[in-house]
Parts: structure tokens; sequence; C-alpha cells
């Protein structure tokens, strides 16, 4: 699953760029991701594209899944 600001290359053409919107519906009561717009910066005409198909894009980067910045003591404290 992508999240918004992630790093992702379109598999075919190898660009890469963020997403930055992702398109949802539920059914069943169940929510689903089905479109995601991915804002390419590499001077390249599209500028962006949508894409329908998450198997069309490979994760390069989750922004979320970094650590947050700061000082951390090596060993925890008790």
């Amino acid at each position: 699953m992508f999240h918004n600001e992630d790093t992702v290359e379109e598999i075919t053409t190898r660009r890469q760029g963020k997403i930055g919107s992702i398109g949802s519906e539920i059914k069943q009561g169940r929510e689903t991701q089905n479109l995601w717009r991915v804002v390419f910066s590499d001077g390249k005409a599209p500028g962006w594209q949508n894409f329908k198909n998450e198997a069309e894009l490979r994760l390069i980067k989750c922004p979320h899944n970094e650590p947050e910045s700061g000082i951390y003591p090596a060993d925890p404290i008790v």
C-alpha cells in the first residue's frame, strides 16, 4: 500500500516521482485504493500521471517509515 509523498518508480519507463494523491472507494464496507497520481520532477512530459494498477509502480522510498530525527540515548533509560 502506498502513501502520499512516497517516492515511486513507474516500472515500464523507470521514471521516478512522488505520489501526490490517492483515490479510494468503499466496497462491501472496506476501503480500497484504486487510483494513484504520481507527480514526476524530471522535467519530461507528462508532468504527472494517474495509475489504476498498483503493480505498475515500485516503491523507492517511504518517508513514513523513517525514524524521526533527534538525539536518542544509545541504551534505553530505565
